[in-house]
């Protein structure tokens, strides 16, 4: 199938999932001129006397239908999408690329980085695992969710929602240093059941805009070089909410964003150039954590640490 063909499919699945909106509507006018063609017949205790019963039935069996037909065509789309413009731009830009749009880290994973705290709720999808640079890595979005209920009453707070990245950390290995910007909230105390102190580094603007935290206050300094922190504050300031985990020979970064990546806006029409263009946008985070380490490993190789 042509790329022209697969976009003609991608508006006809959009403008389906547009038109399956308007069936509560359908369903609601419907119910409300139906009993109003039979009241004469029936009688004031008849359908006219149970028209505001059928118009709330009339409206939960549309808001369930519509729903299901919804949740079936953006699911259609967003597999489509996703095999035609993410994977083409993937594989240009990374190697070895393994992409599953519809898995992603697991839950025992993700509590391995030692970045945020689990709730009770998980989501994740957008595996990617591939190489740049010759520096392999993997990523996924997740979303982590506290639920509570009580009574008739219900509560959900989102701890993360965003992306988190696996990356190698050849340099040195290091017990566990954490750090995270200051607007960071759920993070996992005590990864691994360790005790980290928080370390006050030299740079007053660093120690302002992050905690650092070591269970070997030494791993910090040796880890956080002027260059790193240069490196670290740029990303912030780009990126955000972000927070990383140096454990082992492994990098863990999460960058808590309130977006997914490589994912369609299923709402307008499709534009060729523009998907692909906010494909190779989704991957700049991969490529800019890889040359933060690779800056790293220059450094180490010219100071010879």
């Amino acid at each position: 199938m042509g790329i022209y063909q697969i976009i003609q499919q991608l508006e006809s699945l959009r403008k389906k999932r547009r038109a399956c909106m308007a069936i509560p509507i359908v369903f609601f006018v419907g119910m409300m001129i139906i009993p109003m063609l039979f009241a004469p017949v029936a009688g004031d205790g008849g359908l006219g006397a149970a028209m505001p019963q059928l118009v709330t039935i009339g409206m939960i069996v549309g808001l369930i239908f519509a729903t299901s037909v919804n949740s079936r065509l953006t699911k259609q789309y967003k597999a489509l999408y996703k095999e035609t413009f993410v994977r083409g731009v993937l594989s240009e830009i990374f190697q070895n690329v393994d992409y599953r749009y519809d898995m992603g880290f697991t839950q025992e994973q993700v509590r391995s980085f030692g970045l945020n705290q689990l709730g009770n709720r998980f989501y994740t999808e957008d595996y990617l695992r591939g190489t740049f640079m010759g520096v392999p890595f993997e990523q996924a979005d997740v979303k982590i969710q506290y639920h509570t209920q009580s009574g008739k009453s219900s509560h959900t707070t989102t701890y993360f929602e965003g992306r988190m990245f696996i990356l190698p950390f050849p340099v040195k290995k290091v017990f566990s240093v954490q750090i995270f910007s200051s607007n960071f909230r759920y993070r996992q105390n005590n990864p691994g059941g360790f005790k980290l102190q928080k370390v006050d580094l030299e740079s007053e603007a660093f120690n302002k805009a992050f905690d650092v935290k070591a269970v070997q206050p030494h791993d910090a300094f040796y880890v956080l070089t002027p260059q790193m922190m240069e490196k670290i504050t740029g990303l912030c300031n780009y990126y955000g909410n972000i927070a990383l985990h140096f454990c082992g020979d492994y990098l863990f970064v999460a960058i808590n964003s309130n977006m997914n990546a490589f994912d369609g806006d299923i709402r307008r029409p499709i534009d060729y150039q523009a998907e692909r263009q906010q494909a190779m946008r989704d991957t700049q985070v991969i490529r800019d954590l890889i040359m933060v380490l690779q800056a790293q490993q220059k450094m180490e190789n010219a100071t010879g640490r």
